[in-house]
């Protein structure tokens, strides 16, 4: 058994978005996983992008998100949940003056390396 709080991990910042990763390859089973919490600012649109090899599961947790995939627009709140598989144009774009959060679960994450096509 393995536990952390999120209020333990220092959040990544990037240009778009904030990551914190809670567990990833030496802490799951198998290779090519990982678990993060994603953060988008209020009022911040994410830079589209794909993935050539992992599968992204999101579930959202606080806020309302616009999110993109293959061009189609969701409206996401908390409690839904999205699969983007290998190839699929995704973005989140928040329009609210609150920041967005999703857990992030990928799936068959290339090593330690990133497989993300910034668009």
């Amino acid at each position: 058994m393995k536990k952390k709080k999120l209020s333990e991990i220092s959040p990544e910042i990037k240009k778009d978005y904030s990551k914190a990763i809670i567990f990833g390859n030496t802490e799951l089973p198998g290779e090519g996983h990982l678990l993060q919490v994603v953060a988008i600012p209020a009022n911040t649109k994410q830079r589209a992008h794909y993935h050539n090899a992992q599968t992204e599961i999101f579930y959202i947790l606080e806020g309302e998100c616009s999110i993109y995939i293959n061009d189609t627009e969701h409206i996401a709140v908390p409690g839904d949940a999205f699969v983007c598989e290998p190839g699929d144009r995704h973005y989140l774009w928040n329009r609210t003056d609150k920041e967005f959060k999703l857990v992030v679960f990928k799936i068959d994450k290339p090593g330690e390396g990133d497989d993300t096509v910034w668009m």
